[in-house]
């Protein structure tokens, strides 16, 4: 079978989409891919199995300029490839995708990454969420499978779109691998001999997603350290509020790393973090795929209480909750952990448990079903 994926998104760093299409390749299939490249950063050797068709985007366009552009050219370039079937990564590829599978006649996947016409940065913007949403209703009219990353926001979806089925549940999950002793985090920091504990976030500054309580949480903490591994919107104004907080020592950033490093950088870290603001259906719902590799890591985690996030640490016991809009319950939860060497030991013991349970190798099985039901 060839399946032919569009991404609007930044390859490099799109470790879901590289996942889904590794699997689908070692199943026999042939993948290829059209997607938007930002020339952000060197396309990792890995990417080299697949047929690529990249569409240079400039980041300093705005997206009103950007987004027509990519589907003119994607929906063009999908519908050359005669794939089998097409597979839309998330709602911002949707369109091309779907115009391509009707004119071949062949089915349609899509991939809602997550509640994408409810994110953050489209709250309070109706007349954009109100665009992505008729968008989304109309095209999934011709779709013939839907996959997302949740139980919560494939109810949703079912339910917001009065679809027949609810969609297929494949989480963001990362391959497993045993936690490394490795000291490139503490090296790009220069804290190799320092003895301070390190709690890490990797991932986008986006919107409203904690970063501002977390960094304003460590005003309360006298020993420990804050360490933002990746990029982002809001990186210049988190940036702004440390300097003004007096934070530089204590708090450090980081440039986003390719993801076939990503995991010895993590698992330089002592304490992992995932506390998001449930602002927007979106991160009410998240499953963020930062959760699982600090589990591969072996890292403790400190998360926002929203209800799926929630529930994992629940089961897993792998790590403590804190109200995500609480600086102080947040340092309180980083000092829980910063200040008993037993306590995180523990905890790592059970992200290595959990780690087993919560790993592509569980996951991509049901991808590999999705596809053998088309």
């Amino acid at each position: 079978m060839h399946i032919c994926m569009v991404v609007f998104g930044d390859l490099p760093y799109d470790f879901r989409v590289y996942r889904q299409a590794r699997a689908l390749a070692d199943a026999g299939n042939r993948v290829s891919l059209v997607a938007s490249d930002f020339a952000s950063a060197p396309l990792p050797d890995s990417w080299a199995a697949f047929d690529l068709h990249l569409i240079p985007i400039d980041r300093r366009r705005s997206l009103r300029y950007s987004y027509p552009y990519f589907w003119r050219r994607a929906a063009r370039q999908a519908r050359a490839l005669s794939a089998d079937v097409y597979h839309a990564h998330d709602l911002d590829a949707l369109w091309p995708a779907a115009r391509a599978a009707r004119q071949r006649h062949v089915p349609l996947v899509y991939d809602s990454h997550e509640l994408f016409a409810r994110q953050s940065s489209l709250v309070g913007r109706p007349l954009v969420r109100g665009f992505w949403e008729f968008c989304e209703g109309r095209l999934l009219r011709r779709v013939h499978r839907v996959l997302t990353v949740s139980d919560a926001i494939a109810v949703d979806l079912q339910r917001r779109y009065g679809l027949v089925d609810t969609p297929a549940v494949i989480r963001n999950l990362p391959p497993w691998r045993p936690p490394q002793d490795d000291t490139r985090l503490r090296c790009a920091l220069g804290l190799l001999a320092d003895p301070e504990p390190l709690a890490l976030y990797q991932g986008g500054f986006l919107t409203d997603n904690g970063l501002a309580e977390v960094i304003d949480a460590m005003r309360y903490i006298e020993v420990g350290r804050l360490v933002l591994l990746g990029g982002g919107p809001t990186e210049a104004a988190l940036k702004a509020q440390v300097a003004g907080a007096g934070l530089t020592e204590r708090v450090r950033f980081l440039p986003k790393v390719p993801f076939p490093e990503l995991h010895e950088w993590t698992c330089g870290a002592d304490v992992g973090v995932c506390v998001i603001k449930p602002t927007g259906d979106s991160f009410m719902w998240s499953l963020p795929n930062k959760l699982f590799e600090y589990f591969i890591a072996g890292l403790p985690v400190v998360a926002g209480d929203t209800p799926q996030i929630r529930q994992v640490i629940t089961d897993t016991g792998a790590g403590v909750v804190a109200n995500a809009r609480d600086p102080v319950a947040i340092a309180g939860a980083l000092r829980s952990l910063f200040g008993d060497v037993g306590l995180r030991r523990q905890l790592s013991a059970a992200a290595q448990v959990a780690a087993r349970r919560y790993c592509w190798e569980e996951e991509a099985p049901r991808l590999l079903a999705l596809y053998a039901s088309l």
